[in-house]
Order: C-alpha cells, then structure tokens, then sequence
C-alpha cells in the first residue's frame, strides 16, 4: 500500500471505500444507472433512425372516405 491509502483512517463501521464513478452506489443504484443509460441510448437510435427515413408521401385523391361496398347482385 502507499503511504496515502495507509494515512487514512475509516470511520466507524466502514469497513472499506472504493475509488471511482458510483463505486459506493448499492446494487440497486447501478441497476437503475444501467435501465438509464440503456433507455437514453435507445431513444437516441430512435431518433437517428425516424430522421434517417423520409415520411412517407401521402396521395390525397379527394375523397372524404373510403368508397362504400358495392351491393348485392339481383336474384333472377
């Protein structure tokens, strides 16, 4: 060990402290930071993938609906 990690003293009922991003989170914290990142990275494929593709063209022909069933043919 070097001389500063010696120096140190710990409190009472720590029984040791990591160095590092998120390294005294609990199991739960880093779940939730993993479903956070993984969600942001997921939403930003998304959006590069909805700018990627052009909207489709829509064909407006006019009409106000679509064209009703034609009916039943006579019985002879």
């Amino acid at each position: 060990m070097s001389e500063k990690e010696e120096a140190v003293e710990l409190p009472e009922g720590v029984l040791a402290v990591r160095l590092g991003p998120g390294a005294n989170c609990s199991s739960a914290g880093s779940a939730i930071d993993i479903l956070f990142y993984g969600s942001a990275i997921v939403g930003a494929i998304a959006v590069a993938l909805a700018a990627a593709f052009p909207p489709r063209e829509v064909f407006d022909d006019g009409d106000a609906g679509p064209e009703p069933p034609e009916p039943p043919p006579e019985p002879k």
